[in-house]
């Protein structure tokens, strides 16, 4: 059984932390004077609250970002490729006065800020998406580099936000060449491969052929939107007599199309490559990804 004392000695300590102490002063030592204290101490916290949550004098906002902090969208060309020296242009907000860019996920990297200027952008092109400024640099990733290296630019105006660029894997690449703007003359490439591309102008069309067999389990994935590209793909693919397979525009949710497809036959296939606004620029790039599923 638990005595007097010991109920005593359990409220004392469940009220040990109140700074009201009279409860203490009107009855000292004794098991009237806790429940006192204890419901005194209630009783001003509840006075004091509501004053408490109007005048929050130690909370902290978030500082708003600066009007002229500058912004990256993507990268032209828009893979990065480790192991060697590249040239390469951040577009985006604010980035014609940038003086340093710091780049985290990979060291040792060298980098070094050449020049920047303002870009006008296009009367059909989307000003949000282009970006209005850029800056050109220099850059080395070390071999070995992971996709999550992150690029930060520096100017009077502010710093950036981190920006992921889009690091070339071990998918063996190809460059994008042109003119393969139709079926006959469609650029071959190999499965599995990571064709490098770019959406030149309005209304262009990239087509590639392939080799495939009845059976075949391929993934075909355009990587260009989530890294900030301004293309917004839409990608078809053809059987050896030009008929549709399958099409595929967005994927749960981003401008990036997936497609998942059984060919159907052995032979020749064909893949296009379009802008779903036909709209497209030098700023235009894209990774392509033809590959067999795991």
């Amino acid at each position: 059984m638990a005595s007097p004392n010991g109920l005593s000695e359990w409220t004392s300590v469940r009220c040990a932390h109140r700074p009201d102490e009279i409860g203490a002063v009107l009855f000292p030592n004794s098991m009237l004077g806790n429940h006192l204290r204890c419901l005194m101490s209630r009783l001003i916290a509840l006075l004091v609250l509501p004053f408490a949550l109007l005048h929050p004098a130690t909370a902290q906002k978030p500082s708003p970002a600066k009007k002229d902090s500058p912004k990256i969208l993507y990268t032209v060309p828009l893979v990065l490729t480790p192991g060697t020296s590249q040239k390469l242009t951040l577009r985006g907000r604010n980035l014609d006065t940038v003086k340093e860019v710091k780049v985290t996920g990979a060291d040792p990297a060298k980098v070094k800020v050449l020049a920047g200027k303002k870009t006008p952008v296009g009367n059909n092109q989307p000003g949000e998406r282009i970006g209005d400024t850029e800056v050109a640099i220099e850059l080395e990733l070390p071999k070995g580099t992971k996709p999550e290296v992150t690029l930060t630019a520096i100017s009077p105006g502010g710093e950036s936000a981190a920006y992921t660029p889009l690091i070339r894997d071990e998918l063996p690449p190809v460059a994008e060449k042109e003119p393969n703007d139709g079926f006959d003359q469609a650029q071959t490439i190999p499965v599995p491969s990571a064709v490098e591309g770019t959406i030149k102008g309005e209304r262009d069309v990239d087509v590639y052929s392939f080799a495939g067999k009845k059976g075949d389990k391929l993934v075909i994935e355009v990587q260009a939107a989530r890294f900030g590209s301004p293309v917004d793909a839409l990608i078809t693919l053809y059987d050896g007599d030009r008929k549709v397979v399958a099409a595929v525009d967005d994927s749960d949710g981003s401008p990036d199309p997936v497609m998942m497809v059984t060919l159907p036959r052995d032979g020749a296939f064909f893949l296009s490559l379009i802008d779903a606004h036909d709209l497209g620029g030098p700023q235009f790039g894209y990774r392509l990804v033809v590959r067999k599923q795991k």
